[in-house]
């Protein structure tokens, strides 16, 4: 029974990588919603924060980083451990909270409590073996995506923008798969507005610090061409 459960997570794991349709998405929330603002909650708690939006930004950036680059890594952590799922799934949420942490403890400087937070680590899902110059330009030009990305957004919506935005170009989601997801709160129209508005900021920042279109081919890469709902 036990070895059945987990051989569904895979495959709901993979259904989220493979497709773009709404359903895997809404199973996969509906079953880690709660250990994830769990996790997320327990550890801001030790620091004495509490705050429900603060909460619900760090929740939102655990789904973002679980689903990063099609899920590869969590795909491959539920392929070589599926009965650990959980368990990882509850320490990315950890690691997202332990970052918010330590970046606002680094904002206020001089306190030496910091340095608790440096033997932290994200699980590994495996050996990655990408490491040629092309998956290096890639990861640089998402880096600066999101920098971008960053840059243009703000307040508590921004890790919610920040995962329309890499639901909608990294899993190939369409603004009505998007919008069925709970966690987004928004209708597809409002997604579909988030997704130009987004899409557009972006490529003004990205034109300002690479020159003229085609002086470089980063804003026209893999993972950031045309979104399909325009």
């Amino acid at each position: 029974m036990i070895l059945d459960r987990e051989m569904k997570t895979t495959e709901l794991i993979r259904a989220c990588a493979e497709s773009g349709h709404a359903a895997p998405w809404e199973a996969f929330v509906l079953q880690y919603q709660r250990p994830i603002s769990l996790s997320v909650l327990r550890t801001l708690r030790r620091w004495g924060i509490s705050a429900p939006d603060i909460v619900e930004d760090l929740v939102q950036e655990t789904y973002l980083k679980l689903c990063h680059d099609r899920c590869r890594k969590l795909l491959r952590f539920a392929t070589d451990h599926p009965h650990a799922v959980s368990g990882y799934i509850k320490t990315v949420a950890t690691n997202v909270a332990h970052d918010y942490i330590k970046s606002q403890r680094t904002q206020k400087r001089g306190n030496g409590e910091v340095g608790q937070f440096s033997g932290h680590l994200e699980p590994e899902a495996g050996r990655d073996s990408s490491g040629g110059a092309e998956s290096i330009r890639a990861a640089i030009l998402m880096r600066e995506i999101d920098e971008c990305l960053v840059e243009c957004t703000e307040g508590t919506a921004q890790a919610r923008d920040r995962l329309i935005f890499w639901l909608h170009y990294q899993q190939g989601m369409t603004a009505t798969a998007i919008a069925a997801i709970p966690a987004i709160g928004l209708t597809t129209k409002g997604v579909e507005s988030a997704i130009f508005r987004l899409t557009r900021q972006v490529r003004l920042r990205m034109t300002s610090k690479t020159g003229p279109p085609g002086s470089r081919s980063g804003s026209t890469a893999k993972g950031f061409g045309r979104a399909e709902s325009y």
